[in-house]
């Protein structure tokens, strides 16, 4: 369960950096870059973060269960 958390965090972090990386393209070039494979970037980067938390709720949700049986 610990590699599934980290994998879940590193997920996120490479997520935020996309974002990251998408925004600063966008703020830089303006309308005058490729502006609409920035935004698919920026989607991209948002669902990578949802789909990163979602592993971590499973975790979450998994563990809590594991110590409800053995409590």
């Amino acid at each position: 369960m610990v590699n599934a958390l980290d994998q879940g965090l590193a997920g996120i972090a490479a997520g935020f950096e996309r974002l990251d990386k998408a925004a600063t393209r966008v703020a830089r070039d303006g309308a005058e870059g490729d502006l609409a494979g920035n935004m698919i970037d920026l989607m991209r980067a948002r669902q990578q973060v949802r789909a990163s938390v979602a592993v971590i709720r499973t975790v979450d949700d998994t563990t809590r269960t594991l110590l409800d049986v053995l409590a």
